[in-house]
């Protein structure tokens, strides 16, 4: 009995603590459908290949989304032409997710996560969330928690290009 115990408990920990959790640095960010808010199929997410993507999931009753729109909007502005913003919600209707962006304007697209398809896919637990794709489409960076997008612009693209740069070295090492 104590050794079928002692197997079981082996077994659940291997299972747990080989159990992954979202996305990692390096690996190739998924392609997934891009839903407008009426829940028609637009596009995918290779569409935004080309530049450094910056993928925030969120929603229109999270306080914290709510607050980092306007600051990633002006982040983007600001970076026109060197980056892409995607913004993914969350909501359980397009109609949430329309009046939201009506009462804050944002320059970048915005999609449904029609039946959370992509936030299940990339196993989004916190919001916001955000994932940093180079042009290839390899994964800088995620990070989970809003984000103070005005107060570091220059610098966070300057970080980027770093991880960029490493990103690149590390491929070319293995």
């Amino acid at each position: 009995m104590k050794r079928t115990i002692m197997i079981f408990l082996i077994l659940l920990s291997t299972v747990a603590f080989g159990a992954r959790e979202g996305l990692e640095k390096g690996e190739i960010f998924p392609k997934s459908k891009l839903y407008n808010t009426a829940g028609e199929l637009v596009g995918n997410t290779d569409d935004y290949k080309g530049k450094i993507t910056i993928y925030n999931f969120g929603t229109s009753w999270c306080s914290w989304c709510v607050r980092e729109k306007p600051l990633l909007n002006e982040f983007y502005n600001k970076n026109s032409g060197k980056i892409n913003v995607v913004s993914i919600m969350l909501d359980r209707s397009g109609s949430a997710i329309d009046k939201f962006f009506e009462e804050n304007p944002a320059d970048f697209p915005h999609f449904f996560d029609k039946g959370q398809e992509m936030s299940k896919k990339y196993a989004v637990k916190t919001l916001p969330t955000t994932y940093i794709v180079d042009e290839d489409g390899t994964i800088l960076t995620e990070f989970s928690g809003s984000i103070e997008w005005d107060k570091k612009s220059k610098q966070f693209l300057e970080d980027l290009r770093i991880l960029k740069s490493k990103a690149v070295a590390n491929k070319g090492g293995n």
